[in-house]
């Protein structure tokens, strides 16, 4: 099994999304665009991963939020990833909260480490990915983000964690919730 932990978005968010990116979808064509049901915050990618484990990470993520209080967080806009020369993404920067954003995703990274799985070698970033650049991209991407990346703003709060699998399919990532988590409670 494929699988990730992540915090889902409210619809108001992934509609906000939805719209910003059929609006740039006009201006930049060479984008492949993440489904907009399926844009989520990864707070940790596990990978392939054997089924036979996922009570022992189940029983290891329930207990990786207890410390954390619900918290709220923004989309920020849409920008590009890097910002100078041609971008290899398109994402919307999270503001808000971020502290316990990060104390979140560190505490399932250790949760998870001890599983075996290897810890983050990087500092957690939270963005939310809306489509990557194949090849040279075509069309102003600058002058498409300024016109459309207000449309992407929106507030929203995490009370929970998810684990999911993802299904790797033609016309892109299915995402399955298999267990959700609540923050700042113990799992039983």
């Amino acid at each position: 099994m494929r699988l990730f932990v992540a915090v889902e978005l409210p619809e108001l968010i992934t509609g906000a999304l939805r719209e910003l990116m059929q609006s740039m979808r006009r201006d930049l064509p060479g984008l492949r665009w993440v489904r907009p049901e399926g844009i989520h915050l990864t707070l940790k990618f596990l990978g392939e991963t054997d089924g036979g484990r996922l009570a022992v990470i189940a029983a290891a993520l329930g207990g990786a939020g207890r410390d954390v209080a619900p918290f709220r967080l923004r989309a920020g806009g849409a920008i590009p990833f890097p910002d100078r020369g041609t971008p290899r993404l398109i994402w919307t920067e999270i503001e808000g909260d971020l502290e316990s954003a990060r104390r979140l995703a560190a505490a399932i990274d250790r949760a998870m480490a001890s599983l075996g799985f290897p810890p983050e070698g990087r500092e957690f970033k939270a963005h939310l990915t809306l489509g990557r650049v194949r090849g040279r991209s075509r069309g102003d991407w600058r002058a498409a983000l300024q016109k459309t990346g207000e449309q992407a703003r929106g507030e929203f709060e995490v009370r929970e964690y998810v684990l999911f699998q993802s299904l790797l399919s033609p016309g892109g990532s299915i995402y399955t919730p298999l267990q959700r988590f609540p923050l700042g409670v113990l799992a039983a």
